[in-house]
């Protein structure tokens, strides 16, 4: 999904419906366009809400799932930040952005929903020039894919995201590093990913 054209969301009853996704004027994200709102209203979607759109595989074509809603005022309830507390979050150490490093944790709601978080200064820093996809070296010549969806560093890694992580030595909760090593037209970017000794 890293075209504009129609793609299929599938709602909590199973129906499910034709959205257009097309390109920010800034060429920085894919949106959600023409039919967003008729799904949204039709699955009861608020503003406000938190929703979780799980990306599902029907004879090899790929679908966005309904899963899930969550109002803001139960997020916080469960100590989970809010939209801005997340973004504050992202420019802190959590993130450990060096020269063409950096360093990341494993951790369970990223694992969830099948994403990585690349912090959006090392993806200006590195100079990726287009979104799509990307590739991770592990060791022993391991290799896993991924699709860079947007300018702030969203990556959708799928579902084995995790067992490639504790093939590599990483469990959740511990941290790793991505290096950055080319950037080429067949793979997309190349990192080299490896545990942090202190795991």
């Amino acid at each position: 999904m890293t075209k504009p054209g129609l793609i299929t969301l599938v709602g909590k009853d199973g129906v499910k419906w034709k959205v257009n996704l097309y390109e920010e004027r800034s060429g920085s994200s894919l949106c959600l366009g023409k039919g967003w709102k008729e799904f949204a209203k039709a699955n009861g979607l608020k503003t406000g809400e938190y929703f979780t759109l799980e990306l599902v595989w029907e004879n090899e074509i790929p679908m966005l799932s309904l899963v899930n809603t969550e109002s803001a005022s139960d997020r916080k309830q469960r100590g989970e930040p809010s939209k801005a507390m997340e973004k504050e979050r992202s420019t802190d150490t959590s993130s450990i952005v060096q020269n063409r490093v950096v360093t990341l944790a494993l951790e369970t709601k990223d694992v969830k929903a099948c994403t990585l978080h690349l912090p959006s200064e090392f993806v200006t820093a590195i100079g990726i020039k287009k979104l799509g996809k990307i590739t991770l070296l592990g060791k022993d010549g391991m290799k896993w894919w991924g699709c860079l969806l947007s300018r702030d560093g969203t990556v959708a890694v799928g579902i084995g995201w995790r067992n490639f992580c504790e093939a590599n030595g990483v469990k959740l909760g511990d941290s790793f590093s991505l290096v950055f090593i080319n950037e080429e037209e067949d793979t997309g970017p190349v990192f080299k990913f490896s545990p942090n000794s202190g795991n």
